[in-house]
């Protein structure tokens, strides 16, 4: 996770041989070509630690965003074990609260296809002209089903 730590360690520890040897030389043009190779080491380290701390925050960023899924994930979980399949009609099912009592007709409707991939989104009956038939719609998944009349429930 710290790679860059040992890179930049080194690239320090070399800027430091150099400015050790700058001391003993009494050569300006030899003085000014260390300058120049101490200051090319001190910013091989810098970049190299902007590097490292740019791949923290980027990796600290990954995982709050997981830490969020997993929470999300985990309340899902709790809330789905509120919900039954139940068929309201024949051969129409839909996930119904498990304390509902009462009609199909005027329950909470979740559409199966969006509760299996972990989204609740709520059926919404429609009345077709033809036929004097129903429909629930998801308007996540756009699903429609058609169908006569509810199921009682018993």
């Amino acid at each position: 996770m710290f790679e860059y730590l040992p890179q930049a360690i080194t690239s320090l520890s070399v800027a430091s041989n150099i400015a050790k040897s700058m001391l003993e030389l009494r050569d300006f043009a030899q003085l000014n070509s260390k300058v120049i190779e101490l200051q090319q080491t001190i910013i091989s380290a810098q970049q190299q630690i902007l590097s490292g701390q740019t791949e923290q925050s980027s990796l600290s960023a990954k995982i709050q965003e997981l830490e969020r899924e997993c929470i999300r994930l985990q309340e899902w979980s709790t809330e789905r074990e509120n919900y039954d399949l139940k068929e309201i009609a024949s051969g129409v099912f839909a996930r119904i609260e498990k304390n509902f009592l009462g009609s199909f007709q005027s329950a909470h409707k979740l559409c199966t296809t969006c509760f299996e991939k972990g989204k609740k989104s709520i059926l919404q009956q429609q009345s077709v002209e033809i036929g004097r038939k129903l429909s629930i719609t998801c308007h996540c998944c756009n699903s429609t089903i058609v169908f006569r009349h509810y199921i009682d429930q018993s």
